[in-house]
């Protein structure tokens, strides 16, 4: 026996199906968006010979990579040198606050004084800008060229 459907029929399941969907997508965005604010205020436990300290993520002006070895540069005190890579380290950053601008550089965003030349400046320091990071930076500053 063949069962006839009918385009109304159909059309008010797929809009029914759509705002679940709807729901769903807005749902899944508030989670991202809570947990993204929670890994924002969390602090990054660094190794530094046999210490294990505490860096808040303010704190960080950008991160320096020296093969197996990250050299991070604070707003207070010394770098820290640390054996992690910058690869392991970039990872455990995740987020809008920081970004890899080189093979050996990740900058925090919010300590760049300007951008100038494929250069950042960060306090008295510059940072080149690799042809390969220069999207994903105007990416992250939502300047898209």
């Amino acid at each position: 026996m063949l069962k006839c459907i009918t385009f109304e029929g159909d059309a008010s399941s797929l809009n029914a199906l759509m705002g679940y969907f709807e729901k769903l997508d807005k749902a899944l965005a508030d989670v991202h968006k809570v947990l993204h604010k929670e890994q924002a205020n969390q602090p990054i436990f660094v190794k530094e010979g046999s210490k294990i300290i505490r860096v808040p993520r303010e704190d960080i002006l950008y991160l320096e990579g020296y093969g197996d070895y990250v050299k991070i540069h604070r707003t207070t005190g010394k770098p820290l040198l640390s054996q992690m890579s910058l690869k392991r380290f970039e990872s455990s950053l995740s987020g809008r606050d920081f970004c890899r601008v080189h093979r050996s550089y990740i900058v925090a965003i919010s300590q760049i004084n300007y951008i100038e030349r494929k250069r950042i400046r960060i306090g008295n320091e510059l940072i080149p800008i690799s042809d390969s990071y220069l999207p994903v930076l105007m990416e992250h500053l939502a300047l898209h060229k």
